[in-house]
């Protein structure tokens, strides 16, 4: 046998030492890396980040508050189809292996080596899940070791089924969803334990990359992807060869852009709430179930309502011009990236998306050689529909109509659509534009609305026949609309504002403004409470100097009318005409201190003005504390909190806060013994992917007794005559019994209008957030009203009309107008209420004339 050369000897000694040190450095490495590996014993250990989920009175979801939108399913309510997709494409052989399949590992190793790179993943499901839950912020080489060595010892501690029950709710799968029911919902609008084999495979399809191969932004990379997963699938048995040929000649049909979603105000005041009581990181990951008192229907028209309303008085100020410009290299840029981001959006064949370029940023759009922002993603695909508004690109102006372009359908703009569109001037008028050309010029972004026509919008863009627009406007000015459940104080529906992706001030419940004339159902709530006047008390429309007593000024109050004044009146009268000089004089008679304990125990709790003023509602108040305050008198004079929350529970069930409803005495037995309203469904359906878990039913408790029920009466007898023949007639349009009051504060500043049925009570207010007068065309009732009147058509217009019910000890009694006395048989005279003992006593006589000018109130 040869002997080896001494330099041999040499190399194989120091090769030697060389893989002894590194045996040893590996050694020292791995009982580094491993001394103290994390345990995850069992399925107990498994909390994940879930979102807190919200339901509305009907058990419905209405939104969630999330870090990680996740949904925790059971895996029996996985579906085999889905499950058997995942393993197809991730890990077939993960019920053979013991945690690590070293053939794979090798077999990539040996693919990456001749490739010169990674050529594919050995990581089976269980390694994934170990380095979902324990190793993500390890670097690739040392996670790599931890995971060979802790997925075995996950395998021995859990069953196979129990790790791909972590798996398949833990992992990523784009657009901020995690797990597979939230992926589900996403992109297919319907629970995971109703998809079919198409959807499944597309859903396993997306774990590799869950952007790059989303449906939703690369269709055509999603349908690569999926053929390849339903081949995997029949490879391994899963299904047939048929099955796999004909789903991957379908399209992928992905759910359709959702319109934006009813709540997001209602939404803000809650997770405010939340956020105080448990803290923003509870909110958004410890999964609550929080039950509120929103009706999904109520909100999505008092959203639409008032949006309608700040449109039209925006409007009636002028027009300020187009959202942006755009020069012609802009458009040439941006126009390619758009069509391709809308050619993208997958839809039936009834169906026809357009653009809408509200968001469009001209400082972002280059040349397309130097392109860096994503403009395609400045333009939002929608779904086109009438009386929707869409932000598009003007292509053309002529004197009698302008070109839009909509992506999806393109439309034209008549000057008679445009007559609004007038130079902006809020405090007086301006002509009417006479041409197309002088509103709008080629590359302004406008806001159009779809107009109704014989042929439907989605036909008329399908022939490529130009649809008919309005030209629209996104108002500066805001405000806020409320609605109340009287009797339970539930908060049906709540907006702060116009748009809160551009403001997230909630003006419903953090604006305090000048409720104006909305003040004085207080102020006449605390003469009757008096008993020293009544509804049928003679006051005078006179124009008297006044030295406030509480501050020393003089002072002469004026009505909207400016120096109108009609002389002797009844006092019902006077409030449905908003009379600013009978309010004073009623402050002036009975002190401050009365009028402001009736309006902070009805629920007015800001702090109002100690002087003459405060029968003008110079005070400031929040719009949802004026509402509750009316519900109060809706409620014969019983007050409760408005409520958001209805109940609160943890992610297992237990309940963390109950606020039962507060409920008048009245209706406390009716309420007793009816069923409740469940906060739970339990049905299925796309809506309702995963059953609310019903609540027992709520209890409830007897509210303050703010004034008695007689005394909220009478008010709300007064506040009829506000509508049946006063400042807000255009109420009767409702059908049925309206009680309500106008309110328009100083300079115009603030316009209000408050009123209620006997199922519910709604407040809207609208102004600017700086103050800045609407004008002195703008009103309560001008303003206001429309958005109050088209909110209660939504909620309450389909019901049965309904009167208010009377209460004991009230008196009805006919009254001459003229002298506050019993009318005549044969007088054509108004019914009054009275508190029982306070009505005329005797009639009035025909040739008694007007009553005497030499007192400004008669008290009966």
């Amino acid at each position: 046998m040869r002997r080896l050369s001494p330099r041999a000897l040499r190399l194989l000694s120091h090769g030697g030492l060389a893989a002894l040190v590194l045996a040893l450095l590996g050694g020292v490495l791995m009982f580094a890396w491993t001394r103290e590996l994390p345990a995850f014993d069992t399925l107990k250990d498994y909390e994940p980040l879930v979102s807190t989920r919200v339901f509305g009175v009907d058990g419905k979801e209405v939104f969630q508050f999330a870090r990680e939108r996740r949904t925790v399913v059971p895996l029996e309510e996985i579906p085999p189809v889905l499950r058997k997709a995942v393993l197809a494409a991730e890990d077939a052989g993960f019920y053979e292996h013991e945690g690590v399949n070293y053939l794979a590992i090798a077999r990539c190793a040996v693919k990456g080596l001749l490739r010169g790179g990674v050529a594919c993943g050995g990581s089976t499901i269980t390694q994934q899940v170990v380095k979902t839950f324990l190793l993500s912020s390890d670097w690739k080489v040392k996670r790599k070791v931890k995971e060979l060595i802790l997925a075995p010892r996950l395998e021995e501690n859990l069953s196979k089924d129990e790790i791909l029950y972590l798996y398949l709710n833990q992992i990523y799968l784009g657009h901020l969803r995690y797990g597979v029911e939230e992926a589900s919902r996403f992109y297919f609008g319907k629970s995971v334990r109703q998809l079919a084999l198409g959807e499944a495979a597309t859903l396993a399809g997306i774990v590799q990359s869950p952007m790059r191969l989303s449906p939703v932004n690369h269709p055509e990379r999603a349908k690569e992807r999926q053929r390849y997963v339903l081949r995997r699938m029949a490879e391994e048995g899963f299904i047939t060869e048929q099955q796999a040929a004909a789903e991957a000649a379908r399209p992928i049909v992905t759910r359709p852009p959702e319109h934006d979603v009813p709540g997001v105000w209602y939404a803000d005041a809650v997770r405010r709430i939340l956020d105080e009581k448990y803290g923003a990181e509870v909110v958004e990951t410890q999964g609550l179930q929080v039950d509120v008192a929103m009706d999904a229907g109520m909100q999505r028209a008092a959203e639409k309502a008032l949006e309608g309303a700040l449109r039209a008085v925006d409007k009636r100020q002028g027009w300020r011009g187009p959202i942006v410009h755009l020069e012609p290299k802009q458009v040439e840029a941006a126009m390619p990236l758009w069509r391709e981001r809308l050619a993208g959006t997958r839809a039936r064949p009834d169906q026809v998306f357009v653009w809408d370029l509200a968001s469009v940023n001209p400082e972002d759009i280059e040349p397309a050689e130097e392109q860096e922002k994503d403009v395609a993603r400045m333009a939002r695909a929608r779904l086109l529909e009438t009386g929707e508004v869409y932000a598009g690109l003007v292509t053309a102006a002529s004197d009698r109509s302008a070109t839009v372009d909509l992506g999806g359908a393109k439309g034209e703009i008549a000057i008679t659509d445009a007559q609004w569109a007038r130079k902006w001037n809020p405090t007086s008028a301006t002509a009417a534009p006479r041409k197309m050309s002088s509103v709008v010029r080629p590359g302004d972004v406008v806001p159009v609305r779809v107009l109704p026509a014989k042929l439907p919008p989605q036909r008329a863009a399908a022939e490529g026949k130009a649809l008919s627009l309005a030209l629209e406007q996104t108002p500066k000015v805001q405000g806020a609309l409320v609605a109340i459940d009287p009797v339970s104080r539930g908060v049906r529906a709540l907006v702060g504002g116009y748009d809160f992706r551009t403001s997230q001030f909630n003006r419903a419940t953090q604006a305090r403004r000048q409720p104006g004339s909305a003040v004085k159902p207080f102020v006449w709530g605390a003469a009757i409470e008096s008993r020293r006047f009544t509804a049928g008390t003679v006051v005078y429309d006179t124009p008297d100097l006044y030295r406030d007593p509480w501050t020393g000024k003089e002072w002469k109050p004026r009505n909207f009318e400016k120096d109108a004044f009609e002389g002797p009146m009844l006092l019902t009268t006077a409030l449905a005409q908003s009379k600013n000089t009978v309010s004073v004089k009623l402050v002036d008679a009975l002190g401050v201190d009365p009028v402001i304990g009736f309006a902070h125990r009805m629920g007015v709790s800001s702090e109002l003005p100690r002087n003459l003023t405060l029968a003008l509602g110079t005070g400031e108040v929040f719009p949802i504390e004026l509402v509750n305050a009316y519900a109060s008198i809706a409620a014969r004079g019983f007050y409760s909190e408005p409520v958001l929350l209805v109940r609160v529970r943890d992610r297992h069930g237990n309940v963390l806060e109950d606020h039962p409803a507060a409920v008048p005495p009245w209706k406390a037995e009716a309420t007793a013994e009816a069923p409740a309203a469940p906060f739970a469904d339990g049905t299925e359906g796309a809506d309702n992917v995963q059953p609310h878990e019903a609540a027992p039913p709520p209890e409830f408790t007897i509210p303050e007794q703010g004034t008695r029920p007689d005394v909220a009466f009478v008010v709300q007898s007064m506040m009829r005559a506000v509508v049946e023949g006063g400042t807000g007639a255009a109420a009767r349009a409702l059908g049925r019994p309206v009680a309500a009051k106008t309110g328009t504060a100083q300079e115009h500043r603030d316009a209000w209008f408050v009123g209620f049925t006997p199922e519910l009570v709604a407040g809207v207010w609208i102004g600017f957030d700086d103050h800045t007068p609407l004008g002195p065309r703008e009103t309560g009732a001008g303003a206001a009203l429309p958005a109050w009147l088209a909110f209660m058509q939504a909620a309450v217009g389909g019901q049965p009309a309904a009167d208010f019910a009377a209460v004991p000890g009230v008196e009805l009694a006919r009254v001459d107008p003229a002298t506050g006395q019993l009318a005549p048989e044969e007088a054509d005279a108004p019914s009054l209420a009275f508190l029982a003992g306070t009505a005329p006593a005797e009639a009035a006589r025909s040739d008694a004339g007007a009553a005497p000018a030499n007192f400004f109130m008669d008290d009966h």
